[in-house]
């Protein structure tokens, strides 16, 4: 499978960041839902329908959506509610714009009660709609699911630059929780710690990434995440050309 590209990352405006990455070759896009001119309380059925003609005139797929709200809304009382709501919009409009994901940030932390009964409202959400909800933090708490033996409603979204900055192989994190890996968000660290593009030399093994996500039928997303980067629109590019770069991808 192809990488999509977060089309927030290259910019500001929606459209523009569309063009730009159909611009550069990609054929994949991951949109954010709380960007401005996407959020979903913004596009009534006719927008929806107008976004889904532009993806399809410059040939883009949208594969996911992301829905960063911070991990704190889910935790506070004043919040929580408006929190899960946001998540419920999110998936609606995965679901009409053909997204196969939608992926959220949860809290780290040790749940409470208030995250317990959050989360158990977003697994409920997520299993009555066809797009998948990821978490990119859900790794560590998966662990301790596994270990206990609980279900783990919600699926992982592995951030390949979060293990490397563990000190840990993004590829044990696939061949730990299998099944439960929805996507990956491809993204390496350069000497500095900071995140950047993968690619030749870099501290991420692209070729046996790609390896192994050849044998995951189960992963709905592979996102080249592009936020913060130096430089997003080069980076992307030579990520997509990297990638492309093995017959065998």
């Amino acid at each position: 499978m192809e990488p999509s590209i977060t089309t927030s990352a290259l910019s500001k405006d929606p459209r523009t960041g569309l063009a730009l990455a159909a611009r550069m070759g990609f054929r994949r896009v991951t949109l954010s839902a709380a960007q401005s001119g996407l959020r979903p309380r913004e596009l009534d059925r006719s927008a929806r329908r107008g976004l889904l003609a532009e993806l399809n005139r410059l040939e883009l797929r949208c594969d996911a959506l992301d829905l960063f709200i911070p991990p704190e809304h889910f935790t506070d009382p004043g919040t929580v509610d408006r929190a899960v709501e946001a998540v419920g919009a999110g998936l609606e409009l995965a679901a009409d714009l053909g997204a196969s994901g939608l992926t959220v940030r949860l809290p780290v932390e040790d749940p409470g009660a208030e995250v317990l009964e959050s989360t158990a409202e977003l697994a409920r959400l997520a299993e009555r709609s066809a797009v998948r909800l990821l978490d990119v933090e859900l790794a560590g708490r998966a662990m301790r699911s596994l270990e206990s033996g609980a279900p783990i409603p919600i699926g992982i979204a592995l951030d390949t630059a979060a293990w490397l900055a563990d000190r840990r192989d993004p590829l044990e994190g696939l061949v730990r929780f299998g099944a439960m890996v929805g996507g990956v968000r491809l993204v390496d660290l350069d000497p500095t710690g900071s995140r950047g593009p993968a690619g030749p030399g870099g501290r991420l093994d692209l070729d046996s990434l790609k390896r192994a996500l050849s044998l995951e039928p189960t992963l709905r997303t592979l996102v080249v995440d592009a936020r913060g980067w130096r430089d997003p629109s080069e980076g992307a590019r030579a990520v997509l050309e990297a990638w492309r770069s093995d017959p065998g991808a």
